[in-house]
Order: C-alpha cells, then sequence, then structure tokens
C-alpha cells in the first residue's frame, strides 16, 4: 500500500489523531494496571478480611473508571475526526471528478464513481481515525501484557514469541482471502448503484414495456449476490480476530498449566497467580484486534489503489491564456478526431465562422455535427489539426475564460432537481431580475412560467420532469441567454417545440442573435431560416450547402 497517500490525507487531522492515539495509550496504561490490582485484590478476598481490601478496591474501581472515561473520550473524538476527514475524502474526491475530462467519464462508468466516493470513502475515513489510530495502544497492551507477564513469569513470556510464526500464517491464509473477497463485494456494491440509477432514469420507459417484474428479479438477484460477499467477508473479519485472540488464549492456558505442574501453585503467592492469569487473558484481546487490523488493512488497501488511481489522473487544465469577451471568429484548422476504440470521425475538417455569423450545422446522425461542438467546449481535444476563437488556439486559452464565452443549449435540457429560477441562474447566479425578465422573453418562456402556482420559485423535480419537454428546451436556452455570451451553440434546441412556437422563437431571436456569432445543430426548416449560411458534415468533412 502507498503509505505517503494515505498518510497525505491524513496530515491535515494529524494532532486529532494523535490525540485518539495518546488516549488510547493512556487507557492501555490504566488496562495494564487493572490485572495487577485486580490479582492482590482477589488474593486479599481470599486470605485476608475484607476491611483491609478498602484502598486496594478504591485503587481498582478508579482503573477502571479511568479506562473507562479515556475509551468514551477516544470515540467521541473518533467519530469527530472520522466526519471530518470524510467530509475532505468527499470533498476532494468530487471536486477532482468534476474536474476530469469527458474522456475518463467515457470509460468509467458513473456507479463505480459514486460507489468510490460514498462508502467505501467512509470506511476509509473510519480506517484513519479508528483503526489505524488505535494501532499503538493495542501494540502498548500487547507489549506491556508480555513485560509484566516477564516480571511475573519469565517462562511463560518466553515462550510466548513462538506463537508468532502461527498467527503469521493464520492472517496471510485469511488475508489473502479476505482481500479477493473485498474487492469482489465493492463491485457489486457499484453494481447495485449503476442498476439502480440507470433503471430509475429509465423508469418511464420500464413502466411502457411493463418489465417492473422482471427488472425487480435482476436487482433482487444482484442484492443477493452483493450480499453474499459482504457476508461472506464480515464472516472472515468475524473470523480472524477471535481466531487469533483463541489461540492465543490456548496457549496461554496451555502455558500456565505446565508452568503450575512443574513449579507448583503452592509456592507462587496466590496474588502472583491470579495476576498471571489475568495478564494471559488480557494478552488475547489486542492480539485479537491486531489480527482484526490486518483485515481491514487489506480492505483499505484496495479502496486506497482505486482512489489513488482516480486523483492520479490528470484534470482538465486550469492555466490558459486569458480571455475577456470574444468577438465571436470560430475557425476549424484540419481538424481531425476519433473516439478511443472507433473508427476516424473528423478527417482534416476546415471550417471558418465570421463575427456575428449565423451558421447551421446539417447531417446525418453520427455525422460528427455534436462532436464539432464538443471540440469547441473543449469536452475532447482534436486528436490533430487546431480550433481557434478570434484567432488564438482555444487550446492554449484559460478553459473557464473559454467556455464562459459560449451559450450552450444542448440536445438534451441538463436540469436538476431545484426551482426554474435556480435552473435558469444556474451559470449567473448574480444576474438582475431585468435580465432574468429578457431571457424568459426571448426563450417563449415567460407565459409557461407566469401559469406556474409559484412561478419561478416552482420546483421541477429530478431532470426538470415536472416540465413538458418544450418548456425544459426553453428552460435550456433561457440558461444559456443570461450571461449575455457572444457565442452561442444551439443542438437541436428546438426539437421539442412545436411549429407555431418555433417560429415565434425566431422571430424573436433575429434581433436578439444580432452581433453574436451562432451555430446550430438542426434539421428543422424554421431554425434553419435564421442562418446566414448552411454548412453540410459528412465523411468527416465540412461543405458549404447554401447560403
Amino acid at each position: 500500500m502507498r503509505m505517503h497517500f494515505l498518510l497525505a490525507r491524513a496530515r491535515p487531522y494529524r494532532k486529532a489523531l494523535l490525540s485518539i492515539s495518546a488516549l488510547g495509550v493512556l487507557g492501555s496504561f490504566s488496562t495494564l494496571a487493572i490485572p495487577w490490582l485486580a490479582g492482590r485484590f482477589l488474593s486479599g478476598v481470599v486470605t485476608q478480611g475484607e476491611a483491609d481490601l478498602l484502598p486496594l478496591a478504591a485503587l481498582l474501581v478508579a482503573a477502571l473508571v479511568v479506562t473507562t472515561m479515556l475509551g468514551i473520550a477516544a470515540a467521541i473524538f473518533s467519530s469527530r475526526t472520522a466526519g471530518r476527514i470524510l467530509a475532505d475524502l468527499r470533498l476532494e474526491a468530487y471536486s477532482h471528478v468534476q474536474s476530469l475530462p469527458m474522456s475518463f467519464h467515457d470509460r468509467n462508468r458513473q456507479g463505480d464513481l459514486m460507489a468510490l466516493m460514498t462508502y467505501e470513502v467512509a470506511n476509509l475515513s473510519d480506517f484513519l481515525s479508528s483503526t489505524l489510530a488505535n494501532v499503538p495502544a493495542l501494540l502498548l497492551t500487547a507489549i506491556g501484557s508480555v513485560v509484566l507477564l516477564f516480571m511475573l513469569d519469565p517462562v511463560v513470556a518466553l515462550a510466548l514469541p513462538a506463537l508468532v510464526p502461527l498467527f503469521y500464517l493464520i492472517l496471510r491464509l485469511v488475508g489473502r482471502k479476505q482481500r479477493v473477497l473485498a474487492a469482489q463485494a465493492r463491485q457489486a456494491q457499484a453494481e447495485l448503484i449503476v442498476m439502480a440509477e440507470e433503471d430509475l432514469a429509465m423508469l418511464p420507459a420500464i413502466k411502457a414495456f411493463a418489465v417492473e417484474q422482471r427488472l425487480g428479479h435482476r436487482y433482487a438477484a444482484a442484492t443477493q449476490k452483493a450480499f453474499r460477499l459482504a457476508f461472506r467477508q464480515a464472516r472472515i473479519a468475524a473470523l480472524i480476530g477471535p481466531l487469533v485472540a483463541l489461540v492465543a488464549g490456548v496457549a496461554a492456558v496451555a502455558l500456565l498449566l505446565g508452568v503450575g505442574q512443574a513449579q507448583g501453585a503452592a509456592t507462587r503467592p496466590a496474588a502472583e497467580l491470579f495476576s498471571l492469569l489475568l495478564y494471559a487473558a488480557l494478552l488475547t484481546r489486542p492480539m485479537g484486534s491486531l489480527a482484526s487490523f490486518y483485515g481491514k488493512l487489506q480492505w483499505a488497501r484496495g479502496t486506497l489503489e482505486r482512489l489513488e488511481t482516480v486523483l492520479a489522473t490528470a484534470p482538465e487544465p486550469d492555466e490558459g491564456t486569458k480571455l475577456s469577451r470574444a468577438k465571436g471568429a470560430i475557425a476549424f484548422e484540419e481538424v481531425s478526431f476519433s473516439y478511443p476504440d472507433r473508427d476516424p470521425l473528423l478527417h482534416n475538417l476546415n471550417l471558418s465562422i465570421g463575427v456575428g455569423e449565423i451558421v447551421a450545422l446539417t447531417g446525418s446522425n453520427g455525422a460528427g455535427k455534436s462532436t464539432l461542438i464538443s471540440l469547441l467546449l473543449r469536452f475532447y481535444d482534436p486528436t490533430a489539426g487546431r480550433i481557434t476563437l478570434d484567432g488564438h488556439d482555444i487550446a492554449l486559452l484559460d478553459l473557464t475564460d473559454l467556455r464562459r464565452n459560449i451559450g450552450f443549449v444542448p440536445q438534451r435540457p441538463l436540469l436538476f432537481n431545484g426551482s426554474l429560477r435556480e435552473n435558469i441562474l444556474f451559470g449567473c447566479p448574480d444576474a438582475s431580475d431585468e435580465r432574468l425578465t429578457a431571457v424568459l422573453k426571448l426563450a417563449q418562456a415567460e407565459d409557461f412560467v407566469a401559469a406556474l402556482p409559484n412561478g419561478l420559485d416552482t420546483m421541477i423535480g429530478d431532470h426538470g420532469v415536472r416540465l413538458s419537454g418544450g418548456q425544459r428546451q426553453r428552460v435550456a436556452l433561457a440558461r444559456a441567454l443570461v450571461p449575455d455570451p457572444p457565442v452561442l451553440i444551439f443542438d437541436e434546441a428546438t426539437s421539442m417545440y412545436d411549429i407555431e412556437s418555433e417560429a415565434a422563437f425566431v422571430a424573436a431571436c433575429q434581433s436578439a442573435l444580432k452581433g453574436r456569432t451562432v451555430i446550430i445543430v438542426t434539421h428543422r426548416q424554421a431554425s434553419l431560416a435564421l442562418a446566414n449560411r448552411i454548412v453540410a458534415v459528412e465523411n468527416g468533412a465540412a461543405r458549404l450547402e447554401r447560403r
């Protein structure tokens, strides 16, 4: 395991983690005192009157109270630290995943990433704050028990190291199996998340084809698989600690029995015998916990490898030439592009779009029209050639500045479960009410917004499910117009408009789009009427169809 990666995430909380470890160590000291005190107390009960035992009983109770209070304090510190580490890990993972290029998301399923950012990092934070921070206390308890056993009986103490190879063999055999199961269990959980996410997104189609029962059986089978793997993993985790503790306990009993028969119990003080037995019993707890730590370490290793792989992936560039408001001249120069593991889509494509020009892109499905838009927004980079904005290679521009100069209305409106106002102001939350009113009018959305019970404060549901298809597109269009960008891209933006609404939109846009550079991907005649030039994209190239 790459410990530097783990320790780097723990460094901001080193004081809190050290405090947890310190509380555990103090608890170990008080724990180690208990068998010694208990041995003398039990000896006194057997051989002395109760009146002489009160001071010893008070010390024993004090040791028990101190151990308990330290344990409670450590648990509270651990819980708070785990929550803070979890928040940071989730934020780091979320922010980094958001910054990764679209090519990364094309290769990775959302469910896998969601599983990593939720329950996997939660378990990792618990590992850091609870398991790892408690190792010093466990080691101190184990070493302290052996040292005190040596002081009481060197023969017993010197025989205990002979058990180490046996413990190591158990850990290796069980730990290897646990690591494989942990990876399988994580994958099964990710499959459940993917399945649930896809089924909820497909719910209208699921109901239309009446396949609820079949998909329910499929999800039940996946749930059972995840349960079986998680249970097998938990069973091994539950086995490894007690098994090691049992071996240590049986060995201690055997050693004590052998020593007692060899030396004769009568020759040993009763207090010493009681303490010897209690220290041997105490030794089993840290041995079992350290064995469980080994199993948890195997699980954490898999999570760390996945998390490090994601965080090591280079994000989209965040530096480049700053760009203020662009004029809007766009040029595709000898641009070629192919998606991974697919045939080339664009071949040395050339296309120039002047400032304030409105160009419509047409062509068959899959010809590359939307890909040109994705390249201009730098969702992907060309495999050859370059794209310029006002003569600047967009690969050298600040990515945030580039995208803020482009208003984008995608073919599928991308809305979230919030109010209409929040969705429209998504890219420009500080826009004035006057600007909001203007873009609602331009997008032909003011009438349907006014008819809603709560107007702009109406909640629209997941993906805007409470709106009609045409209403969702009007909202997406208004959102693109709010920042007043010099370049506008409409990717089938009016595909869900009826003929009259589209005609009204075109009429309204005539003056609003003046002075802007506009790219329209469409086949609809009313939208084509907006264009100064129509360009057909076919066979990886662009050709002028008509002006």
